[in-house]
């Protein structure tokens, strides 16, 4: 079915211009202008990755539902327009669903603490999500699942790697079965906390919401710490900005255990995102859209660097995350 017809169902008739969005790795995703000037994003959900698209936009509508109530000062989430009752529209076995585009400052605009932002922005999103009243469902069955994903790559490519990694692996997930018990409380949280899903402004908006279900703070804690050191050694001036922005986003709502989860929350995911890029360049069925196999590969690779280098800098990391949330 044509763009513009699909458009129609959410009471969009005349867009000026549809253009495709290509920065994501999941679904087709395409902008939406308008004479009246307002913009849109139109999105089709990928069902190989999301085998229940209705759990995700009843999710989606749920943080809504508790941004609305809540009213967070500085943080916000897309509104999801409605085609008929529903917060999506299906035609052709596709899902799509339409919601407002939050325009992304001017590089020249952009506030030198970012990071800080993006952690503050995290932060308030799990505060804001964390009543007993949001019900988040699993988006993708057994995603955050660190055992899983060692498990299919030991079945799939138990000869593709040496002993080094295997034994790297080993010993994180040891590690992660002492820290992550059934105790440890969960919560609403992200699941995909990238500064990239983060549009910085005076009032910031959390985008990409397909993966909001219950899961560890750490793991949202940890992804943003992943992402936004690139470097071979962790930059500390950015692990220090997103920490103090996480705690003063959460405002208190973690518990003490919560909080010294958060360094091995940096752990799980790392070795996590390495394996899932080394289970695609041996898997012929990828997640990861537009990657080749020699892409997944040296992806994975470079997580694994990483993951030795937040190893190294265990001590120091600590201390950071212990002063950003108050316990030195």
């Amino acid at each position: 079915m044509k763009l513009r017809k699909i458009l129609a169902f959410f009471g969009i008739d005349n867009p000026l211009e549809i253009s495709e969005m290509k920065s994501g790795h999941i679904n087709r995703t395409y902008l939406v202008s308008c004479e009246s000037g307002a913009k849109f994003v139109l999105q089709s959900l990928n069902r190989e990755v999301f085998c229940c698209p209705s759990i995700v936009m009843e999710n989606i509508s749920a943080v809504e539902k508790a941004f609305k109530r809540n009213k967070p000062m500085r943080v916000r989430v897309p509104h999801y327009l409605k085609a008929s009752s529903e917060n999506y529209a299906e035609a052709d076995g596709e899902i799509w669903r339409l919601y407002e585009y939050a325009a992304p400052v001017p590089r020249q605009s952009v506030p030198a603490d970012v990071n800080y932002l993006t952690g503050f922005s995290f932060g308030t999103f799990i505060k804001t999500v964390s009543s007993k009243e949001v019900v988040l469902r699993p988006a993708i069955d057994r995603f955050h699942d660190f055992g899983r994903y060692f498990s299919m790559l030991m079945t799939l490519g138990s000869g593709s790697h040496n002993s080094v990694i295997t034994e790297l692996l080993s010993s994180v997930k040891e590690t992660l079965s002492h820290v992550f018990t059934e105790t440890l409380p969960k919560r609403n949280v992200h699941s995909d906390a990238k500064p990239d899903n983060v549009v910085i402004g005076e009032c910031c908006t959390v985008i990409d919401l397909d993966t909001a279900m219950e899961g560890y703070a750490a793991l949202d804690y940890g992804d943003m710490i992943r992402s936004v050191c690139k470097g071979a050694e962790p930059d500390m001036s950015a692990v220090t900005a997103v920490t103090k922005g996480f705690a003063d986003g959460l405002d208190g709502v973690l518990s003490s255990d919560e909080i010294g989860s958060l360094y091995y929350g940096i752990l799980w995911v790392t070795g996590e995102l390495a394996m899932r890029y080394f289970i695609d360049s041996i898997s012929e069925k990828g997640y990861f859209k537009g990657k080749t196999p020699a892409e997944c590969l040296d992806r994975a690779n470079t997580l694994l660097s990483q993951l030795n280098s937040f190893i190294a800098c265990e001590n120091e990391i600590k201390e950071v995350i212990h002063r950003a949330f108050g316990l030195i």
